[in-house]
């Protein structure tokens, strides 16, 4: 019988075409042992350069659907566009128009939710290169469901480009909830709530770019709106509790030089390992 699967991927104005090409290719090449149907679904975000332009004309062929939005409304909006023209796929995947897959991530994907037909949202582990240093890191997130919900309160438990959602996730949350630019963080709480099980795949099997405005984009206003996210969802999640310290950490953190920033983010804090 076949497998169904979709990828959702937005591009805007601010996609490097270079980038966009590998990631297109890294979808398009993705291997699979078992009889897969794999639709591409992309949301342009807004006009967008003649360079981007080329670049879908040049993948046409390898595009299962194409959606136009005339005004750039965020990637959160371009996503819910492509969610509602989702065909009968019952897997679906997500990826950034700057990250690459690696090859069998795909694969690795459905296999896990095969073999554990508990668990709802599966993300992978990341190899996280900084394009200004050329330093890369393997970056692990949740160990499994129970992580994932403690995790959750101090950060994010699966990595968003990385994540697979089995379809009735979708179906029941109805898509990302308009919270500015973080969209993953809101829809991560509005998943728990609902009692779905997070995972992850402890293979790097995506390659995430830190560019030069990975920090500018961590602005005063994206520091409020996660605060706002992170204490709204742990009330709904916990009530009063103590777990309310982990966000006003992070808003700290935001709010810090971005060289302090910076080094804690690259510091034995997180879950990660030099690897280059």
């Amino acid at each position: 019988m076949k497998t169904k699967i979709a990828t959702l991927m937005a591009v805007y104005r601010g996609d490097n075409p270079v980038a966009l090409v590998a990631a297109l290719e890294s979808v398009q090449g993705q291997q699979f042992v078992d009889n897969v149907e794999s639709r591409l679904y992309v949301a342009i975000d807004g006009p967008v350069p003649a360079a981007i332009n080329t670049v879908l004309a040049e993948h046409e062929k390898n595009i299962y659907r194409v959606v136009r939005l005339e005004r750039n409304g965020g990637l959160a909006a371009a996503l819910n566009v492509l969610i509602k023209e989702l065909s009968d796929e019952e897997f679906v995947f997500r990826m950034d128009a700057d990250d690459r897959s690696y090859l069998g991530r795909y694969q690795a994907q459905l296999t896990y939710f095969r073999q554990h037909p508990d668990i709802d949202i599966l993300g992978t582990d990341i190899i996280e290169l900084n394009t200004e240093s050329g330093v890369r890191r393997h970056v692990s997130f949740c160990r499994g469901p129970d992580d994932a919900l403690a995790r959750l309160c101090r950060g994010v438990p699966v990595a968003h480009p990385t994540v697979c959602f089995r379809r009735h996730v979708l179906d029941r949350v109805g898509g990302y909830p308009q919270a500015g630019s973080n969209e993953d963080i809101a829809l991560w709480f509005r998943c728990a709530k609902e009692g779905f099980r997070f995972a992850n795949v402890h293979q790097p099997l995506l390659e995430f770019t830190v560019g030069p405005n990975f920090w500018s984009r961590r602005s005063v206003d994206k520091a409020y709106g996660e605060l706002r996210i992170y204490t709204k969802g742990i009330w709904v999640l916990h009530g009063m509790t103590f777990k309310y310290v982990y966000p006003l950490l992070r808003f700290m953190l935001r709010l810090a030089p971005h060289w302090l920033s910076r080094l804690i983010y690259n510091s034995s804090l997180r879950r990660s390992t030099r690897v280059g």
